[in-house]
């Protein structure tokens, strides 16, 4: 009766110990595929601005979705002048929108606008945005209601463009 009982024990735990690492196994190439969607075409991007602009080294790679979606890059020319370029996913025909950041406000500084003007709210992202060929930045976060909101400001002196607030409607 006890060798049962122990054999049965021991059945139950190896099992469950397959099932777990098969789980883990599975949630790693789950993360790996979710993370390669999220940055494809990054690499094609990286080419053809390397190799069609006076860009030489690129930075960072951002996403953005708005009325129309682009890769913004952070990247330096040959004159170590810091860019910032947004390239349009759609159509054959690239037109590139290029900005000195020299003339525009840094992340960091519009982040402390932002926690100037909403102390109590919570940050999610901050992402340099293109809406009707007006560079702009999205910034997403919680405000005190828990209301989730996008607001836009001018890129260059961090103006208010437009908000949408989205209420939650479960919790």
């Amino acid at each position: 009766m006890m060798m049962n009982k122990s054999k049965w024990l021991l059945w139950s735990s190896l099992t469950l110990l397959i099932i777990l690492i098969a789980l883990g196994i599975y949630g790693i190439v789950l993360y790996n595929n979710l993370y390669d969607s999220k940055t494809a075409g990054f690499d094609e991007t990286s080419r053809q601005i390397l190799s069609q602009t006076s860009i030489t080294e690129i930075e960072k790679i951002e996403q953005y979705n708005g009325s129309a979606a682009y890769h913004v890059l952070f990247g330096k020319n040959d004159a170590n002048e810091e860019k910032l370029i947004f390239y349009p996913l759609e159509g054959n025909e690239k037109s590139l929108t290029t900005i000195d950041k020299s003339e525009i406000l840094t992340e960091e500084e519009i982040i402390e606008r932002w926690q100037a003007e909403c102390d109590s709210c919570e940050l999610i992202k901050v992402t340099p945005a293109l809406e009707e060929n007006e560079a702009l930045w999205e910034i997403a976060y919680n405000d005190m209601n828990d209301d989730y909101v996008l607001d836009y400001k001018s890129i260059y002196d961090g103006s208010d463009v437009h908000m949408y607030r989205f209420k939650r409607m479960f919790n």
